[in-house]
């Protein structure tokens, strides 16, 4: 059997963000929420197998319903954390909020996320490119983060290595090895961001509580869970 390995790479405005569903994500064994790019990602995965192989990913991340004012603006920000538990990982190599490393293309005026009221009296931003963190801390607008995972390092293929006793030598690994890990990661990175969000929610009740400044400001815990919408 022939298969052939070929780059998956979903468009950036494919999957929006305010709609997408968890039953979406979970209906395909790649958990992509793209019925077509689910099979496109399936079909690389299996060419990458055959030929004993590996192949990396990036899985994307998004919290909507994040209340404002998590995080801190110097040492424990916002993004620090998430980037700190979501890099401590097996396989993580790269990470990056919003814009991420495209931003750097742009100039201040055109990355800047501008402020307005809605409809409804709340403080929003017209775009998000500060992926829903500002200056270290949530600004209520959906986060999103973006995580990159190597290929998986053992694999079916003979590599060159070298034994305790200083002798180099080829290296032929025998077993079931994931030839992607990126589907299993998407459990894992939901659960260190929520471990995290967990936390800053319970630093800013207790803070909120105790020294009631901009109380105005705050979002109410009562506001996180709306029925029917999930956090993730």
């Amino acid at each position: 059997m022939s298969l052939k390995f070929t780059k998956v790479v979903l468009p950036d405005d494919l999957i929006d963000h305010d709609k997408v569903t968890i039953d979406q994500i979970e209906s395909n064994i790649v958990r992509c929420p793209d019925p077509e790019y689910a099979e496109k990602m399936i079909s690389a995965i299996d060419a990458i197998r055959v030929r004993g192989d590996s192949v990396g990913g990036v899985v994307t991340c998004i919290v909507r319903n994040c209340p404002r004012g998590l995080g801190s603006p110097v040492f424990d920000k916002l993004e620090a954390e998430l980037a700190k538990a979501v890099m401590s990982l097996p396989a993580t190599k790269g990470f990056q909020f919003g814009s991420g490393f495209a931003g750097t293309f742009l100039t201040g005026s055109e990355h800047n996320d501008e402020f307005y009221i809605d409809e409804h009296g709340k403080m929003r931003t017209r775009t998000s490119r500060s992926g829903g963190i500002q200056g270290g801390i949530s600004n209520g607008e959906i986060i999103n983060m973006r995580i990159a995972f190597k290929p998986t390092a053992t694999i079916g293929k003979k590599q060159l290595t070298v034994t305790r006793e200083k002798k180099e030598t080829e290296l032929i690994t025998r077993g079931r090895h994931d030839p992607c890990v990126v589907p299993r990661a998407v459990p894992m990175v939901e659960a260190v961001v929520a471990l995290v969000l967990v936390d800053q929610l319970m630093a800013q009740h207790a803070q909120c509580n105790l020294f009631p400044i901009n109380s105005e400001l705050q979002d109410p815990l009562s506001s996180i869970f709306e029925p029917e919408e999930a956090l993730f």
